[in-house]
């Protein structure tokens, strides 16, 4: 499964990508606004364990997709780390 690094303090994150950010990189996919649909589902025995996870789809505007996949737990506990934040 992939790993889920948070960030609560996001508004200087991914540094990293700056230069990117600021150029016209192929190596960027940029999925924001009403053009990207995201879609997640629970999928009922989809850990090795028997356990739930939560598949994640991207349609960008391109007309490419982007599948990922993580547990449920590691995903409810990074946004359950947010919610704390956000109206803690």
């Amino acid at each position: 499964m992939p790993v889920i690094k948070i960030s609560l303090e996001g508004d200087e994150a991914w540094s990293d990508l700056r230069a990117l950010l600021e150029s016209d990189d192929p190596r960027l996919i940029q999925a924001m606004g009403e053009e990207t649909r995201w879609q997640f589902v629970l999928l009922k025995g989809g850990m090795m364990s028997g356990d739930y996870s939560v598949g994640l789809r991207l349609d960008l505007p391109d007309g490419r997709h982007v599948v990922a996949e993580t547990s449920w737990n590691v995903l409810s506990a990074a946004f359950g780390a947010m919610r704390a934040r956000v109206e803690g």
